[in-house]
């Protein structure tokens, strides 16, 4: 109903905002960043930048068990050629997915608990957490290829 000034009658704990009710199914404001983000760019980059470099260094660790491994499975399973390459093409796809667990686990961190701030010695903490889980498959791995 109109009001006698010209505006609308408001309906019963209903908030004007400038002569104009406020749509009381609007989701609530945050009080959060003053753009409205909770997490930097330059947070973002930096873990993108410092985890890559990590990768080569995951690559270059691993690689050497793994060709040790397939090498174990074509001479003492006699294990044909190709069934051991598709198992590495496997392995090493598992291994990169595996490996985003890391960049993943820092993002979370520092966003949930940091504020976007960097975590010092964490991100190697759990990189190697990682790579003692990747071995620990690699060396599964070796004991089912020497049965």
């Amino acid at each position: 109903m109109p009001k006698p000034g010209g505006g609308l009658e408001l309906w019963e704990g209903g908030v004007e905002v400038g002569g104009v009710p406020e749509d009381p199914y609007q989701p609530p404001r945050s009080d959060g960043e003053p753009d409205g983000r909770l997490f930097d760019k330059h947070a973002l980059v930096d873990i993108v930048r410092g985890w890559e470099k990590l990768r080569i260094a995951y690559k270059l660790i691993l690689l050497l068990p793994g060709l040790g491994i397939a090498a174990l499975w074509m001479t003492r399973q006699q294990l044909p050629a190709i069934f051991v390459v598709v198992q590495v093409v496997l392995v090493a796809i598992a291994a990169n997915l595996a490996f985003l667990l890391g960049p993943a686990a820092e993002l979370y961190f520092r966003a949930l608990f940091r504020r976007g701030e960097p975590i010092g010695f964490g991100r190697m903490l759990i990189f190697g957490a990682g790579l003692v889980v990747s071995a620990g498959v690699f060396l599964v791995a070796l004991l089912l290829g020497m049965l």
